[in-house]
């Protein structure tokens, strides 16, 4: 491990060179940032996915606990939340130091689940899970914030989207070799253990891969660069030494202003989805295979499937024709999808395999909207310090969406609507 912490910086350790030194060092270091955030992007993911993925888990043990629509409103609220708190200045307390800490949350959480397992301790493990993310996540937003290169966030875009559909390959690989095998313990449980025991492995690993791309030359001279600028203000010092990457910091209303089109296109498009996935799709009426046999094969790998596969087509996508999305048809975009609110009023009633096709639309314009958004929010934004500070307003604002989205599902449950 790296002992280096970004706390704690003397004024004398701080290279400031050029601009353009620096962009030719970005140029250099590309390859090592683009896939260092694109694995750590996963890895902060995992967790939640997994408990998302493992919908036949609940249903089979849980099946009054609606555990498919609470869990994930759950941890839309803590991570909202949690977004919330991290506003008013938690993030200055470093990047190593959420990060690491948020991994070994994760492995705690993981282990606990494996020991002990009922309806209240998975929506405690949502929750948790909630804050976890915002401590992981947040950071290797702000590292891909820091360049004013697209390609880093869609590296963390698409690795959101791989987590995905990884969680859902692994975990029906999983129930499959389970099944071939003759064991004491039911195979759904079984399976289960296995698949958390995988994110506690990848938490591990994600630890190496952060140490690792701290010690880029262009992504370390900018945390120190960050930090500096943070101990600067937190001593209110007149000697400040020149930082040519940070230009005078934004308020957040400043900031709202500048991206507020771009924080509503988060807010809505994450809305629309939880409304309708993971639990509106899950619950829709079942025909053939799927209503008998392939009952507790339904959500998962089927309807989860099918959305993370097009939300990660979405996501690559996004990259070749970012430059054709201005704000405004962001914004557009993200109004059009509310006609998949009428998979509601179809949802007994339409073709399984018709239905699945449109879960995947739902996840190719969730992925796509989405990147564009998060990619060409900061045009009009200058320094480091306002791109990390927007990055955490977009990531805020794409949890509120995903906290109201969820909730409004979980509500229309709870009054027997469906």
């Amino acid at each position: 491990m790296d002992d280096r912490k970004d706390e704690v910086l003397p004024l004398n350790a701080i290279r400031t060179s050029s601009r353009e030194e620096m962009e030719d060092e970005c140029s250099k270091d590309h390859d090592r940032i683009y896939w260092r955030l694109f694995f750590l992007s996963i890895v902060a993911l995992w967790m939640y996915q997994t408990l998302v993925t493992a919908q036949n888990y609940f249903v089979k043990f849980y099946p009054t606990s609606h555990v498919e629509f609470w869990g994930v409103s759950v941890y839309g609220i803590s991570v909202f939340l949690a977004n919330i708190l991290q506003l008013t200045g938690v993030y200055k307390y470093g990047f190593t130091k959420r990060v690491i800490s948020g991994l070994i949350g994760c492995i705690v959480v993981g282990t606990f689940l494996i020991c002990w397992s009922n309806p209240s301790i998975l929506l405690i493990a949502f929750a948790i899970t909630g804050g976890l993310n915002t401590l992981i996540e947040s950071p290797i937003y702000a590292i891909g914030g820091f360049f004013p290169r697209k390609s880093f966030l869609q590296a963390i875009q698409v690795g959101v989207a791989i987590a995905g559909i990884a969680n859902v390959i692994v975990d029906t690989i999983i129930r499959l070799v389970v099944l071939l095998i003759h064991s004491s313990i039911d195979h759904d449980q079984l399976a289960f253990y296995i698949f958390i025991s995988v994110e506690i492995l990848l938490c591990f690993v994600a630890m190496y891969v952060y140490h690792q791309l701290i010690r880029v030359p262009s992504v370390d001279i900018r945390i120190k660069q960050q930090m500096l600028a943070f101990q600067q203000e937190k001593t209110d010092t007149h000697a400040r030494i020149k930082l040519n990457l940070i230009e005078d910091e934004h308020s957040y209303w400043a900031l709202i202003k500048i991206v507020k089109i771009h924080l509503f296109v988060q807010f809505y498009t994450f809305f629309i989805t939880l409304v309708l996935w993971p639990g509106v799709s899950c619950n829709v009426t079942t025909h053939g295979w799927f209503k008998y046999d392939g009952h507790l094969w339904w959500c998962s790998p089927f309807v989860v499937g099918a959305y993370n596969l097009g939300d990660l087509i979405g996501r690559i996508c996004a990259n070749n024709v970012n430059q054709y999305f201005s704000s405004k048809i962001c914004l557009l975009s993200s109004l059009l999808r509310t006609i998949f609110v009428l998979i509601i009023v179809f949802r007994h009633s339409i073709n399984n395999i018709l239905f699945l096709i449109i879960v995947t639309l739902l996840g190719i314009t969730n992925g796509l909207v989405a990147t564009v958004s998060f990619m060409n929010c900061t045009k009009a934004i200058t320094g480091i310090n306002n791109y990390e500070r927007a990055m955490y307003l977009m990531v805020t604002a794409l949890y509120f969406g995903i906290a109201c989205g969820s909730i409004f599902a979980a509500i229309l449950t709870t009054t027997d609507f469906f």
